[in-house]
């Protein structure tokens, strides 16, 4: 399929602040050579997370019940991150086969103190897999965008990318995240007569905050952009307000895997608004599941098909 040319334009749009209801030695192939530097820092970064989080449950064994789940994602974030992770040898000596120590972040007093540092410490996470995710290459980035995804769902909230300008990547892929952004704006327009008030205003600016990004989309394209169906199947019947917070949280996590698929692409700023568009979802999703008083995300990796959870060989590696 034949690359198309993006025009140079930024093409990262923030969203709204969602505030987190709850917290929610095997061989493996080598890195390629720029990898590693990546993966040791996301190692390092879930292990510092881990020594957190069990510092939180010694501190307050009454949260036990809110840690635990996302205790145990971290620990599945780690565990494939080290299948991937190959330390240097030969020529390679000495790059980034040095990982730090876990270092638990410094915690308040109080139950309410300790989730608040907990979502800044998932937020940060979040943040730096973005950044990762435009380094690192293609097969890496998508798990890096699916962890960051996974940490943004446990914080609830990412703070807005500086823009950047992308130049080619595949097609398919932007493609398929545009097809997304359709589902998600007609299932906004449905959801949005079921609600009042403050979820109403909610899924009123996430509905334009949907048809902005599918503008943006359609406007680095230079092939025909993919048009919207006139109907979609919606995940969820909406006849109550409950109901419309339901199909908001599927309709975010339906968005997911589009945004890790293309972190497969070949740009690396289009890696970045991937993994970017994927927090961004999750966050959302676990604010509307808060709403319909649902359980929060339970993926430890949204998006990511299995086949990206085993590192891919490389050649000379």
């Amino acid at each position: 399929m034949p690359a198309a040319v993006f025009s140079r334009r930024a093409m990262l749009g923030g969203a709204a602040a969602l505030a987190l209801p709850w917290l929610c030695g095997c061989t493996a192939e080598a890195a390629p050579r720029r990898d590693v530097a990546v993966l040791s820092a996301a190692i390092a970064s879930e292990r510092d997370l881990i020594a957190t989080y069990e510092a939180a449950r010694k501190a307050d064994a009454s949260l036990a019940g809110r840690i635990d789940p996302v205790l145990a994602h971290h620990r599945e974030h780690l565990a494939v991150l080290r299948r991937h992770y190959v330390p240097g040898s030969g020529d390679r000596a000495g790059e980034g086969s040095s990982i730090p120590a876990p270092r638990a972040a410094t915690l308040p007093s109080g139950g309410a103190g300790i989730l608040a540092a907990l979502r800044k410490a998932e937020e940060r996470a979040a943040l730096a897999r973005r950044e990762d995710a435009g380094r690192a290459g293609p097969g890496l980035s998508q798990l890096l965008a699916s962890i960051g995804a996974c940490e943004a769902g446990h914080a609830g909230t990412v703070r807005p990318p500086t823009p950047r300008d992308a130049p080619k990547s595949d097609v398919r892929a932007l493609q398929t995240a545009l097809a997304a952004e359709h589902a998600a704006v007609y299932g906004y327009g449905v959801l949005g007569a079921r609600l009042r008030g403050t979820p109403h205003q909610t899924a009123k600016a996430v509905w334009d905050a949907h048809r902005t990004q599918r503008d943006r989309l359609i406007s680095i394209l230079s092939v025909p952009p993919v048009a919207a169906a006139p109907a979609y199947r919606l995940p969820v019947r909406v006849t109550s307000a409950r109901g419309a917070a339901q199909l908001a949280a599927a309709l975010e996590e339906g968005v997911v895997p589009a945004y890790v698929g293309l972190a497969g692409a070949s740009s690396p700023d289009l890696r970045h608004l991937a993994a970017d568009n994927a927090q961004i979802a999750m966050a959302r999703a676990a604010r509307w599941r808060q709403t319909a008083g649902a359980p929060g995300p339970s993926a430890a990796f949204p998006g990511l098909p299995p086949t990206a959870l085993s590192p891919r060989p490389e050649p000379g590696e």
